[in-house]
């Protein structure tokens, strides 16, 4: 151990006070002595503080290393086998839908148009360009 100084300034060796009151009763609800021997009721050492060591590392087990993350085998997944087409599948063009009106129409500008009604709902407007000879 190491020597301390007090706040008084007085140095004290602990090695030298330890050795010094070894045999002397430690103070607490254990029966123990300064050294750590277990002591009867009438004071004679009942276990050395070696013999405690002892016992204490012959009931120890080593602890066991394990690997930080555990290897698993890695399972592959079975690939889907691709689906071969037989036949190319060619979409049909859809038919043109049918003409269900067609108005003629004048603006304020004096310029013509056509307006086309298909029977899907849609309208389609054609400006009528008429040529002046």
């Amino acid at each position: 151990m190491r020597s301390v100084k007090t706040a008084k300034g007085r140095m004290i060796d602990m090695s030298a006070l330890a050795a010094k009151n070894e045999s002397a009763k430690a103070v607490g609800n254990v029966l123990m002595n300064a050294r750590g021997d277990r002591l009867n009721p009438d004071g004679t050492i009942r276990w050395s503080a070696e013999e405690i060591a002892r016992a204490d590392a012959a009931q120890r087990t080593p602890p066991v290393q394990t690997p930080i993350s555990d290897p698993k085998p890695i399972v592959q997944e079975p690939q889907p086998e691709p689906e071969i087409e037989t036949e190319i599948d060619i979409p049909t063009p859809k038919p043109e839908p049918e003409v269900i009106g067609r108005i003629t129409r004048t603006r304020d500008d004096g310029t013509k148009y056509v307006e086309i009604e298909y029977e899907d709902g849609s309208i389609e407007t054609n400006e009528l360009i008429i040529s002046e000879e």
